[in-house]
């Protein structure tokens, strides 16, 4: 990679040999691809807006990623060589944080709605699109179980960011961390064998 553009954000493909990354080209993030050794550096997106947050599809043929080239941040899809990009959500104007599920059949996401954060889902074909956790507060940063049965998120509920793991039904929303200050961003392990 050239030390002189920043570098983001670095997600792992499925196989943990090739990176998505969102680099700043002429003070614009783009989205690249990169082996793992740093190697064969490619470039998928060329759009004067923000394409950032890059989410592979299990399979590693698509990249779920969030661009405001229509003015606010929307879920777009492309497959992994940048080609055959759309735009996947229409409803809501604040659309971000895709996560692919494991098992390839939904991408959750926040969305705004009234001032506020709610995750929801959506098929990879945009036929169906639904909330899955709403809320008054804000629930935000969604992360799958390896089993594609549970999300967990960050919440602020209590006033300060908690995390939370629902069902994927969204039935059963169950707050996790009781500790003082934020806890955001939750991340999933494996599990074990």
């Amino acid at each position: 990679l050239d030390p002189t553009r920043a570098v983001y954000r670095g997600v792992y493909d499925p196989t943990g040999n090739r990176l998505a990354v969102v680099i700043s080209v002429d003070g614009a993030p783009e989205i690249f691809t990169v082996d793992a050794d740093g190697s064969n550096l490619r470039r998928l997106t060329n759009h004067k807006a923000i394409d950032v947050s890059p989410s592979w599809s299990p399979d590693g043929k698509r990249i779920a990623f969030v661009s405001d080239r229509t003015g606010a941040p929307q879920v777009y899809l492309m497959n992994a060589d940048g080609s055959g990009q759309r735009r996947l959500t229409f409803e809501g104007s604040y659309n971000t944080a895709p996560a692919w599920s494991p098992d390839g059949r939904w991408i959750a996401y926040e969305t705004r709605a009234g001032g506020t954060f709610d995750i929801w889902l959506i098929d990879p074909e945009g036929r169906t699109n639904a909330p899955l956790v709403r809320h008054p507060r804000n629930d935000q940063a969604p992360s799958w179980a390896p089993d594609s049965r549970k999300i967990a998120f960050h919440s602020t509920r209590r006033g300060k960011s908690d995390i939370y793991v629902v069902d994927l039904d969204g039935a059963d929303p169950r707050r996790l961390t009781q500790a003082a200050g934020e806890n955001t961003h939750p991340s999933w392990g494996p599990y074990p064998r």
